[in-house]
């Protein structure tokens, strides 16, 4: 059943056009990666969906609902939340602030929601009192992924979050996707990790010029020779 459907859309910045007739899908309770080379509009796609570039044409459905005019709040509030590639944390605040102010609903599982938080990541507990601006680069993603938790989404979109970390911290934060997704939370992964994301996706897209040119089964397109020469190096 489809969560949530992109359908011929069309957006940019300004008069710059990135995505060009673009459709896509996100299964409930399924993991969606997008990959494709720098500047193909991997960025621009989760950017439109969170209603942060200028959208010409085309529809979003989520939940049977169109919510192409949806502003982020709202989105947030409804169960989708957004992790960008840039910081998205408060560097003058504490860990456990910045996780405080993500809970836009103020809701009374405020300290449940924490508590799962910081058993997903434990060295978010350990260090819950420090600064955000004084984290490593995997914990600064750690807390920003735990911010997009706060509101128990229903999809999380992800935009590059392995990108500048050192293998082993990838593979911990993989971990924890893993385990999101465990528990209920569809995502829609953007990563240019194209291995480590059909290792942990149910379906792909690989985008270029801002066309989708392939979809399909992760394990279908890991099968595909074209593929596998141009998106894994081999």
């Amino acid at each position: 059943m489809e969560l949530f459907e992109l359908h011929n859309v069309t957006a940019g910045y300004g008069k710059a056009v990135v995505l060009k007739d673009v459709s896509l899908k996100v299964d409930e309770g399924r993991i969606t990666v997008v990959i494709g080379p720098n500047g193909a509009g991997k960025t621009t796609l989760l950017r439109t969906i969170y209603r942060l570039t200028t959208l010409y044409k085309g529809e979003m459905v989520y939940k049977s609902k169109n919510i192409t005019k949806w502003e982020p709040k709202r989105l947030a509030i409804e169960g989708i939340s957004y992790v960008p590639q840039e910081s998205n944390v408060f560097p003058s605040l504490n860990i456990s602030e910045n996780l405080k102010l993500a809970s836009a609903k103020k809701s009374s599982i405020y300290k449940e929601r924490l508590n799962s938080v910081f058993t997903l990541f434990p060295a978010l507990k350990k260090r819950q009192n420090q600064r955000a601006e004084t984290l490593s680069g995997g914990e600064s993603k750690m807390l920003a992924v735990g911010c997009g938790l706060m509101e128990v989404p229903e999809l999380l979109l992800l935009d590059e979050p392995s990108g500048g970390l050192a293998p082993i911290l990838v593979d911990s934060l993989f971990d924890a996707f893993k385990e999101i997704h465990d528990t209920g939370t569809s995502i829609l992964l953007v990563e240019q990790n194209a291995k480590k994301a059909f290792e942990l996706a149910d379906y792909a897209y690989i985008i270029e010029s801002g066309k989708i040119k392939y979809e399909g089964k992760a394990e279908e397109l890991m099968d595909n020779e074209e593929v596998i020469k141009s998106y894994f190096g081999v």
